[in-house]
């Protein structure tokens, strides 16, 4: 008996994939800086919804979400869309889910999709599921992960070029896209007949300036996408809500049909993302003050270890850091089995896994500053010993 194809090349989560190994060293506190797990408290509001939600019959609900939460996040999202209706949100399950219907409804198998590296590891899994194939747009830590000309992008596009995908800020590198340069991505985007996929999880996690929506962009509307997700602004990963909106209505019809072949996302899930999308301005400022403190205090720890090469995020919660190391992976690894101090460790991400060749990471991590301020600096400390002590 055989497997798919698609099962056979499906990549190995960079994010995940240290998770079993971990589990054979139970005694070693793991400082688990590798995964974008919040240890914020999920805003009370959540979880008194979670408390009131009494119904006689949990029953399914639609496909594309209940109409208060589809209105809800078109509410939510006319802040910089005021065309915005119901109609241009479909409830997913998670984020993750509104990626996989992007990518399934867009691209027949072979096609391709234009990424930014490095780029969220799961773009790449999630394209396989769908039979398409990412291709990589190069940045470069040095000057801020800037994305290329519109000439370079021409030159990437091929016929079987469906889509082009970013994250705003981006995860891993934290990197924020200016306005003018959403403009220019969607325009250029729509200019060529493809679609412009913007995944704006991070979006309200910003440190000085706050990014622009791709929903802006009302030249490029048809073309446009924008993922969201309730998971990491209100710190509720395991909620699995998630939103997919667009204003092109033949899109919209295809992933309700999506929608119909999974039956409904779960109705708690709804109800909760309705109390925190009512949640006022204070509480975006709040949660931006807590991670601009992370981000400082995990960047100033990276910047004092010798031959280290990062950017100062300017929005959401991650650095890609480039270290002083022979092989990502098996500094990764090394960390979780045999570096200890006082019984705690690391577990990082390694960069090969955030790009469509892996050599390209090789010396890279990618880190999560989703921990506290003291253990941040703990972070700091150790990573600095184990570069350090590292046998290379």
């Amino acid at each position: 008996m055989r497997l798919s194809k698609r099962a056979e090349v499906l990549q190995e989560s960079a994010i995940r994939k240290l998770d079993l190994v971990c589990a054979k060293f139970p005694d070693v506190h793991y400082h688990r800086v590798n995964i974008g797990q919040p240890d914020v408290a999920t805003p009370g509001p959540l979880l008194e919804a979670i408390r009131g939600f009494q119904p006689d019959v949990i029953s399914y609900g639609p496909a594309s979400g209940l109409p208060a939460c589809r209105e809800a996040a078109a509410a939510y999202h006319a802040r910089w869309c005021s065309a915005l209706t119901a109609e241009h949100v479909a409830v997913t399950t998670g984020g993750s889910e509104a990626l996989l219907f992007a990518f399934t409804a867009l691209c027949d198998p072979g096609d391709e999709i234009l990424v930014p590296e490095p780029f969220y590891t799961n773009y790449n899994g999630f394209a396989t599921v769908a039979g398409a194939r990412v291709r990589g747009i190069p940045t470069s830590l040095d000057d801020g992960f800037a994305l290329p000309d519109n000439d370079t992008l021409d030159r990437l596009v091929s016929p079987t070029t469906r889509a082009i995908v970013f994250s705003n800020p981006g995860n891993p590198t934290g990197a924020v896209m200016s306005a003018s340069e959403v403009a220019r991505i969607a325009n250029w985007a729509a200019s060529r007949g493809i679609f412009c996929i913007a995944d704006e999880v991070y979006r309200r996690i910003w440190f000085d300036e706050s990014p622009t929506s791709a929903l802006e962009i009302e030249s490029a509307k048809d073309a446009v996408i924008v993922i969201d997700s309730m998971s990491k602004t209100y710190s509720a990963c395991g909620l699995r809500l998630g939103f997919l909106i667009s204003r092109n209505a033949q899109l919209m019809e295809k992933v309700e049909r999506l929608g119909q072949a999974r039956l409904g996302p779960q109705p708690l899930a709804q109800h909760v993302a309705m109390a925190g999308l009512a949640l006022d301005d204070a509480y975006y400022a709040d949660i931006r003050d807590v991670y601009r403190s992370r981000v400082s205090a995990l960047y100033d720890a990276l910047m004092g270890i010798p031959g280290v090469k990062t950017h100062r995020p300017e929005g959401a919660f991650y650095l890609m850091a480039e270290l002083p190391i022979d092989d990502a992976d098996r500094f990764a690894r090394w960390l979780v089995t045999d570096f200890r101090r006082e019984g705690q460790s690391l577990v990082v991400a390694p960069g090969t896994g955030f790009y469509t060749q892996p050599e390209l990471g090789r010396r890279q991590v990618r880190l999560a500053a989703v921990l506290e301020e003291p253990i941040l600096r703990q972070v700091g400390a150790l990573l600095t010993e184990a570069v350090a002590t590292y046998p290379q």
